[in-house]
């Protein structure tokens, strides 16, 4: 059987993706920090399906625990035959009053986590195995706003690591980027501001998290696709904002 990782896997993102994935007969490694709790539930709850679950439960934020974490995956679990980065830290920070810790751990969760998990997958495969690489972005790197400021440092080097692994020619492990717009209600919006400003996206309406798995499992359909970048946002990447949406 066919293995997938989703980290952060307990976000409402997340979890949508583990979902999907379980229901295209893979067995699922689901990461968690906080929220380990809330994983081994989700893990009964697909084990419950038929689908073989496991929860490996690691603090990107703390450099050892991230090479902990990695040389648990490729000892238990081999390669994973499809990895979602999606594990994220979500602070607000603005250019002249950002904090350096948000930065640091920005860089860590965004950054050094997938670099080591993508380095350690690339190791561990076997040599005829294909990898499918999917790294959670954010729509507003093609459109950059100054709000959220470390956490957008954190996602654009991110995107950069996932251009780089584009352009190396491997067709063995494929690096997409998929840039999904709004799709819950975050930070400061209440639902009745959330609403309101899906109102403003292009489509008229937040972006289903469906589209985001229907993106993976087009991309998994096709495995002579080579790796790319995707935004998932309805358009409102192609709108110039000044701020982000929810402070317009």
């Amino acid at each position: 059987m066919k293995t997938a990782l989703v980290t952060g896997a307990t976000s409402r993102l997340g979890e949508r993706i583990a979902h999907f994935l379980a229901g295209r007969d893979y067995s699922i490694i689901l990461h968690a920090n906080r929220s380990a709790d809330k994983a081994r539930l989700l893990a009964r709850s697909l084990a419950g399906k038929g689908v073989e679950t496991h929860v490996v439960v690691a603090d990107f934020a703390d450099q050892t625990s991230i090479a902990h974490f990695c040389g648990e995956l490729t000892a238990r679990f081999g390669a994973p035959d499809v990895i979602v980065n999606n594990a994220s830290v979500f602070e607000y920070d603005f250019p002249g009053r950002a904090d350096p810790e948000k930065l640091a751990i920005s860089l860590a969760v965004h950054v050094l986590a997938p670099f080591s998990i993508i380095e350690a997958a690339a190791r561990a495969k076997k040599p005829d195995a294909q990898v499918s690489v999917f790294n959670i972005l954010d729509h507003k790197l093609l459109n950059l706003n100054p709000d959220y400021y470390s956490y957008t440092l954190g996602k654009g080097a991110l995107m950069a690591l996932t251009e780089m692994w584009r352009r190396s020619a491997r067709r063995d492990i494929r690096v997409f980027g998929l840039l999904p717009g709004l799709m819950f209600p975050s930070g400061p919006q209440t639902d009745e501001r959330f609403l309101d400003d899906s109102a403003k996206i292009p489509t008229g309406r937040a972006t289903p998290p469906e589209h985001v798995c229907a993106a993976i499992g087009f991309y998994l359909d096709h495995p002579d696709m080579p790796a790319q970048l995707l935004p998932i946002d309805g358009g409102e990447h192609l709108l110039p904002r000044r701020r982000d949406v929810a402070f317009e």
